[in-house]
């Protein structure tokens, strides 16, 4: 069966976050209409039946043209359907209002978008180029046009910050009332500005502070922490999401996305020259049954849910008990429970989820 979730990657940006990792470059117009024709031809080469998600991503896909942003959209509706969620990254300062009125043109139906921050030093530390007021802006002007499935992204544990600073932001993204929210640590990888710059991320302790107060003050919100980094109201899941975590098959399209299709896990080049050349893949793994195991508990207990003991022998064709004895240790740990239908995460578990994996693996 083919996958039923599709992810497009935009690798555009206006501007380069000194955080940043992903596959991005800056805005050329040239190079934006060459890759988008490129990217068709990619999806065209697939016999993708309609999906139940489509997520396209970046990058940065509302720094894109008027023109080159409406043939994205057009070239992603051909594979929705009346109930896909659809979903479109962007960022507040380029999210102009004839952005928004064809996003709705196309059917999109959810939109993500990075508030990051309102401290405006931090903002100006990573890169941004908004102020708190534009995410404000353009989470009313995305409404007033009846989108109301609203994800908003929020990063924490910066050098420096503070408890107070933490608190400020937690109650601006809680005033938006959106029923999504995404929360990531700061990460200083390889190769980003950051680096180089030698910025040290925060200890374990603080990050740990931070985010066990932003889940308490989520959940006295009204959101579920349904994964380790994301919180919903019921029902506002992001389904896209879900699919990777479940370690479900999904469709990767564009510069360095990553994709899982007929038990062949692959990876896109990152380099646009190949690219556009027609030259897509850069790795390709065929799993085995053992690397599918991983694969299948690493995702998996990333959810509040974990993983349903049926839906693991449907898959590998044994009980989970008997091809992981080692689940007795963490459950007399407090790191996870088994319950008659599942085994999952307890709020320690996702806490010290490398630990709960390594009594497993």
């Amino acid at each position: 069966m083919a996958p039923k979730a599709i992810y497009i990657h935009i690798p555009f940006c206006s501007s380069i976050c000194g955080y940043c990792d992903f596959c991005k470059l800056l805005y050329d117009e040239k190079l934006a209409f060459s890759y988008l024709e490129a990217l068709k031809k990619e999806m065209e080469s697939c016999k993708i039946e309609k999906a139940k998600t489509i997520y396209i991503g970046g990058g940065t896909p509302s720094s894109l043209s008027l023109s080159l942003f409406e043939e994205m959209l057009s070239l992603a509706s051909k594979y929705k359907d009346e109930d896909t969620e659809f979903t479109v990254e962007a960022n507040p300062e380029n999210l102009t209002d004839e952005k928004i009125d064809l996003m709705v043109k196309y059917g999109v139906n959810r939109v993500s978008m990075g508030l990051e921050s309102t401290d405006s030093t931090l903002l100006k530390l990573m890169g941004r180029k908004h102020s708190f007021e534009d995410v404000k802006d353009a989470v009313r002007r995305i409404r007033e046009r009846g989108i109301s499935n609203i994800n908003l992204d929020l990063i924490y544990a910066f050098p420096g910050e503070t408890m107070e600073t933490l608190k400020k932001d937690i109650d601006a993204i809680l005033s938006f009332d959106t029923p999504h929210l995404s929360t990531y640590s700061l990460i200083i990888e390889k190769g980003t500005s950051f680096y180089v710059k030698g910025i040290k991320e925060a200890s374990e302790d603080i990050q740990g502070d931070m985010y066990e107060y932003i889940l308490k003050r989520f959940r006295e919100a009204g959101y579920e922490r349904y994964e380790v980094s994301n919180f919903a109201k019921p029902g506002f899941e992001s389904k896209h999401n879900l699919v990777y975590w479940k370690d479900e098959e999904y469709y990767g399209f564009g510069l360095g996305a990553s994709g899982f299709v007929d038990n062949i896990r692959y990876t896109n080049t990152r380099g646009l020259p190949s690219y556009i050349k027609g030259k897509y893949r850069l790795e390709e793994e065929e799993v085995d049954l053992e690397g599918d195991k991983s694969y299948f508990l690493i995702t998996n207990l990333r959810l509040k849910e974990g993983f349903s003991l049926s839906s693991f022998k449907k898959r590998f064709n044994k009980d989970f008990i008997e091809a992981y004895p080692t689940y007795k240790k963490a459950v007399d740990e407090g790191l996870a429970e088994l319950t008659e239908t599942h085994f999952r995460p307890t709020d320690r578990g996702i806490i010290l989820l490398d630990r709960l994996l390594l009594e497993l693996l």
